[in-house]
């Protein structure tokens, strides 16, 4: 997934309750560029998942109820397909290996079941208890030490 989708996963998980989240909390909170959170929003409102108030007390929140809105539905706004699967038979090009590639059945399966994984899950399944608001959504999980996981 591209940074803005999963920008927009933990925008709507802040955004869950009815109080407007402001712009600058969001940068804040989620520890994001604000280019990529006005990005975000934005395409997350066009999408219908989330209105907007502008001016002072303003923000943002859900347009929908968060048990609604299928993760599905937030990759499919963020992200064509193609960008998800790597192979070109889904777009014009031809492919020169189609009938010895074992890549593309691999990649077809694990978009299956990608898919199917998050079409099980909606923004409500994802949402965090009522944490303060100077709690930080960090953009990813410390990295892993390779040598002590394989030895686990």
């Amino acid at each position: 997934m591209n940074a803005a989708t999963n920008g927009a996963f933990r925008i709507l998980m802040i955004c869950r309750t009815n109080r407007l989240v402001a712009m600058q909390e969001m940068v804040e909170r989620l520890g994001l560029a604000e280019a990529l959170v006005l990005k975000s929003c934005f395409t997350l409102m066009q999408a219908g998942f989330l209105e907007g108030k502008r001016g002072r007390g303003g923000g943002y929140r859900l347009a929908r109820d968060p048990a609604t809105i299928r993760l599905t539905e937030v990759v499919d706004a963020f992200e064509p397909e193609e960008n998800l699967f790597p192979c070109r038979l889904r777009t014009d090009r031809e492919c020169r290996i189609v009938g010895l590639c074992k890549l593309r059945r691999a990649c077809e399966r694990a978009y299956g079941v990608f898919r199917a994984e998050l079409d099980r899950l909606t923004v409500a399944d994802l949402a965090l208890d009522d944490s303060p608001p100077t709690a930080t959504l960090s953009a990813a999980p410390p990295p892993r030490d390779s040598r002590s996981a394989a030895s686990a």
